[in-house]
């Protein structure tokens, strides 16, 4: 039974007692009047309360409409507050959904922002074990002096037999569409010219060095702007040992590479020195250099020329030296920054001129290529200026199954170079040397590598390891040992990339 029978029902009742109380009323106010008129009502008064009557029933009809009115206006209140109550759960329903979607959303979103992030990055890296062999000979003995005679002589040094690692590991990462970061971490101890480090010390843990951290913008087409510690910012002819491939110099480099001419210019810092005293040394040794190229088709292959000049500023009395090592560089005794001990110092400038080339063909389907590279001191008053090497390439292991072989030949001076970025390996990793290099490599699989290189090299070419002059007595004169020197070094080693 619904709420409106109900009212309903009780509105006729209420409508029924008070009509029946109103015809009540009028009765006994008939009996009171008739009484009072000694029994008899007159027609006037009898119309009258029928009036009355007429008028109380007519307000009974417009309440009661009223009253069912708002019984109405109730109903159809109580069915849009249900509307509004289905509408509600319906709200609620779709905003619960909308919440697993936007959740799903974001996660979806986010997996996008992630994959967009590393897609932008780029990692490489690749891991070496190098067995080495390394015979030498050496000067022992003592040097004459004005009463004892020389005991000077070149005899065999101990064979030295030693296992190396290298690991390296870079990321390129993409900054905007013309502009990228570069870094590289690399094990070593620090050597500018090396990143190996030999098993010993009873499984020690081994350093890992930056090795890399530089900008790359490329500014317009072809050309690039370089900042931070970047690999050589230059081209080198084949296996040219004139600069060591794990020299990454801190420089800013300008870079260009457009159709047939190529080349750079750039600025290498190489010692900062800052010291209190404005008499001591406060100048910085920095290389400023510049090379041009030129590529072109030649004997259906790529042939490559290109001339380079860099100059060592404020190198000349100073002491840029790694360890303090000239590396075969001639040196005098100088007091710097107030010491009373004297210490070696470059005693010339280096102005160096290179001038390279490479010819690449392809014979019974193998690449063959030719290089040669020559430099010269351009400084004044060096005596031992000029570099000079050869080589050829044939085959190149790569792709699984390949090979490749080399033979080259090196001569350089002792001045020929700045000693402190020529290759490690060649003659001890000195000037004044020359010999050869034979170098062979098999890939059984792409990404790895097996490869033997055997030195077979002379140092001190040009000058005495050990020399003075007795300035009197029985043994009094000039002397010198040490002078055409062996040096053998065998290399075997297995490379994997990644």
């Amino acid at each position: 039974m619904s709420f409106s029978y109900h009212y309903r029902e009780g509105t006729t009742v209420r409508n029924t007692l008070l009509a029946a109380a109103v015809a009540a009323t009028l009765a006994m106010a008939s009996v009171d009047a008739s009484a009072a008129t000694g029994g008899t009502a007159s027609k006037a008064e009898i119309q009258a309360m029928q009036a009355q009557m007429q008028a109380l029933a007519d307000r009974l009809n417009k309440l009661e409409a009223a009253n069912n009115a708002l019984q109405t206006e109730n109903n159809q209140l109580k069915a849009v507050s249900e509307q509004r109550d289905s509408e509600i759960d319906y709200l609620k329903e779709q905003t619960k959904t909308l919440r697993q979607e936007s959740a799903e959303a974001s996660g979806q979103l986010s997996k996008v922002k992630g994959a967009d992030w590393a897609s932008r990055i780029k990692f490489k890296g690749d891991f070496r074990v190098r067995e080495e062999y390394i015979e030498k000979q050496r000067v022992t003995g003592s040097a004459p002096t004005t009463t004892t005679p020389s005991t000077l002589s070149v005899d065999d040094a101990a064979n030295q037999v030693r296992t190396r690692f290298r690991f390296r590991l870079g990321a390129e990462a993409k900054v905007t569409d013309n502009s990228k970061v570069v870094f590289q971490i690399a094990s070593g101890d620090g050597d500018p010219r090396s990143t190996n480090q030999t098993f010993t010390q009873e499984s020690s843990e081994k350093g890992v060095y930056i090795t890399q951290a530089y900008a790359d913008w490329k500014f317009m087409d072809g050309a690039n702007l370089l900042l931070g510690k970047q690999p050589l910012p230059f081209w080198r002819p084949g296996q040219s040992m004139f600069w060591d491939g794990d020299v990454n110099p801190e420089a800013v480099a300008v870079t260009f590479n457009r159709g047939m001419f190529f080349g750079s210019g750039y600025a290498w810092m190489v010692q900062e020195n800052s010291n209190s005293n404005p008499s001591n040394v406060n100048v910085d040794p920095t290389i400023f250099g510049t090379q041009l190229g030129l590529v072109f088709p030649l004997f259906g292959g790529e042939t490559k020329v290109a001339a380079q000049y860099y100059n060592l500023t404020n190198g000349k009395g100073n002491a840029p030296f790694y360890n303090g090592n000239a590396f075969g560089n001639t040196t005098y005794k100088r007091n710097l920054n107030g010491s009373s001990t004297a210490s070696n110092v470059l005693m010339y400038d280096y102005e160096i001129l290179e001038l390279s080339g490479q010819m690449g063909m392809t014979v019974a389907n193998l690449p063959l290529s030719f290089w040669v590279d020559w430099s010269q001191n351009m400084a004044s008053g060096v005596e031992y200026d000029t570099a000079w090497a050869v080589g050829a390439t044939l085959g190149k292991a790569s792709g699984a199954k390949t090979w490749e072989a080399g033979l080259f030949y090196e001569s350089m001076d002792k001045d020929a170079m700045f000693a402190q970025f020529i290759d490690s390996d060649f003659g001890g990793g000195v000037t004044d040397v020359d010999g050869w290099v034979f170098k062979a490599g098999y890939a059984p699989v792409k990404n790895v590598t097996v490869n033997a290189t055997y030195f077979l090299n002379t140092t001190n070419k040009d000058v005495y390891a050990v020399s003075g002059d007795v300035p009197s007595g029985p043994y009094a004169g000039p002397y010198g040992v040490g002078k055409g020197m062996d040096y053998n070094r065998l290399q075997l080693d297995v490379n994997y990339k990644f």
